[in-house]
């Protein structure tokens, strides 16, 4: 071609390159000029116009596969880091913790023996001395030693039980434990960005759930009406009708702790680490306090040996294939 035919051709390209996105740009005017503004909603502003669709069965709540962001890059807390992408299948999860009824009921169909029972003591947070006391006797039916009972107690989550005893009682239900990745799935209900279950502050006059206001261990303001654990759902649910996703007790988790496995964690349904010292907590506790580097955060990972009892800790527990069966299945596949 010549190459006064090409400065042609290129003078030509130039001019008529604008014009698919002067269209576009015109189109897209006329569309904003016809149609309030107010009745224009981006897609993530449609997905937090109102709680998602949620199917609920027998206590449990089915959460939708897809993708969710894990952690944090922002956070001072090292375990939090990175925040990274992952895929997960779905499954269901209990609407709210295991109740001292629920757990009762399991030991009188099995006969089983918790861990602190087996031992003969557990940690009890004494709330007038304000620090943690290994106080013997102290079990899931004596939360605070011989003298206590269950005694109008039954709606409260079961506390003092180990990982163990938690595993035990989620294959007699025919569940299983949550996983870490599901959790915080479950935890921020379709919310990506916010620090909260509910949002991204806490609220200084009506508390969203029952955590330590004020300075721990030294005063605690009782703005949520409760000091210690409080009664299943006595706050309102997240967006995926779940309750107590934050504070009220720990929750434990089927995964191995391991503070760098977010640098390592695979993309689909991510199991834990195939071994480990301690065993994963989610969700933060009533002792668990606001600000930088909250327990309370989405993004929060707790973790204790397996063995661990304590007056703040309990479980919920999750419904379909475990992590690990939906891992092994994939690499059979490939």
């Amino acid at each position: 071609m010549p190459v006064q035919s090409r400065v042609w051709l290129l003078i030509l390209i130039i001019l008529l390159a604008p014009l698919p996105y002067g269209a576009w740009v015109g189109v897209r005017s006329a569309y904003r000029w016809w149609v309030p503004e107010s009745e224009i909603k981006t897609e993530w502003q449609q997905v937090d116009a109102g709680p998602p669709r949620v199917r609920e069965q027998s206590g449990m709540v089915r959460i939708a596969a897809g993708r969710t962001i894990l952690g944090s890059s922002s956070t001072g807390n090292v375990d939090r880091q990175p925040a990274h992408e992952v895929w997960l299948d779905p499954f269901w999860i209990d609407a709210k913790l295991v109740t001292n009824d629920q757990f009762a009921e399991f030991v009188k169909a099995t006969d089983f023996s918790t861990t602190a029972e087996r031992r003969g003591s557990s940690l009890v947070f004494d709330y007038d001395r304000r620090e943690w006391l290994e106080v013997e006797m102290a079990c899931w039916k004596s939360p605070e030693g011989p003298l206590s009972t269950l005694a109008d107690r039954g709606n409260l989550p079961v506390v003092h039980v180990s990982w163990h005893d938690a595993l035990a009682y989620a294959e007699w239900a025919n569940k299983r434990l949550v996983t870490e990745a599901e959790y915080e799935l479950a935890a921020r209900g379709g919310l990506i960005d916010n620090q909260y279950a509910w949002g991204n502050e806490l609220s200084s006059d009506q508390p969203e759930a029952n955590y330590w206001q004020g300075r721990f261990p030294h005063r605690d303001l009782g703005l949520d009406g409760f000091r210690g654990p409080s009664p299943v759902g006595s706050f309102p649910p997240n967006r995926f009708g779940l309750y107590d996703m934050t504070g009220n007790v720990w929750c434990w988790c089927a995964d191995w702790y391991a503070a760098d496995y977010y640098y390592s964690s695979p993309l689909h349904n991510p199991p834990g680490p195939p071994t480990g010292q301690a065993r994963t907590l989610r969700g933060g506790s009533w002792l668990s306090t606001g600000g930088a580097g909250s327990e309370l955060a989405v993004t929060a990972r707790g973790h204790a040996p397996p063995h661990h009892t304590a007056s703040n800790v309990g479980f919920r527990c999750a419904g379909g294939p475990p992590a690990t069966e939906i891992a092994a299945k994939s690499k059979r596949r490939r």
